[in-house]
């Protein structure tokens, strides 16, 4: 199978019954079989982060209808995936102020999104397999939790950057790489796998309670701006 058709035959399992694709993919490792490699699974989170950036300059104008005409003005809620929100803030004006083109502005921002994603990935991936493997007692590797970060995002890549989605796809993402794929892929049972998902949705709310975001401004606002305004 090509590489893009087994992209969509695990997203497509993934979505519908994710215990089996994660079971899939542990016994796959018991055996010895190599068929979703570190490669495979950024390869993976690649192909789906093009999705949401690619519709970049429909989201923009759609996401700021919606936040204007809401009645709870908790931005990060109707931005989605947090990077959108710090691509509409930081990163897409700077761009603008030398471009002076939106859409010129807009494509700048999609290695913008995709580096993020996968430099996220990889930090995530390395944290998560010390919380998984040292503090919860789990027998997995690295790639382990790269495939647990990588696969578990797919419904944030594909729902999170919709308004008024983000809360649903940060809770089905997190509940994916936090739990499930911790579960099986470290052989965590699943009241300890609870203990990461449990902790990130407590602070998650505690900050959106205490600030009303979880996205404090970002470090380019002293970056020096070009000639153009948005």
């Amino acid at each position: 199978m090509r590489p893009l058709g087994r992209f969509g035959f695990d997203a497509w399992l993934i979505l519908r019954d994710p215990f089996l694709f994660f079971e899939r993919l542990r016994e796959e490792r018991k055996r010895g079989v190599d068929s979703r490699s570190p490669w495979y699974a950024l390869g993976f989170i690649t192909v789906f982060s093009m999705i949401p950036a690619l519709l970049l300059p429909l989201w923009k104008p759609l996401t700021d209808w919606v936040v204007g005409v809401s009645a709870v003005k908790i931005v990060d809620f109707h931005f989605g995936n947090q990077v959108y929100l710090a691509l509409s803030r930081d990163f897409y004006p700077l761009y603008y102020s030398y471009l002076g083109d939106p859409v010129l502005s807009w494509l700048a921002c999609i290695p913008t999104l995709l580096s993020d994603t996968l430099g996220t990935a990889l930090f995530a991936a390395a944290f998560l397999h010390l919380v998984a493997r040292y503090a919860l007692g789990g027998e997995g590797t690295w790639r382990d939790g790269l495939a647990c970060i990588a696969f578990g995002d797919l419904p944030s890549l594909l729902f999170g950057f919709l308004p008024f989605s983000a809360a649903v796809g940060l809770a089905w993402t997190t509940l994916l790489q936090f739990t499930v794929s911790v579960h099986y892929l470290y052989r965590v049972p699943w009241n300890k796998a609870l203990i990461p998902y449990v902790a990130f949705s407590f602070l998650l709310f505690a900050a959106w309670s205490l600030f009303s975001t979880v996205s404090p401004a970002g470090l380019l606002d002293a970056v020096p701006r070009g000639p153009y305004k948005p």
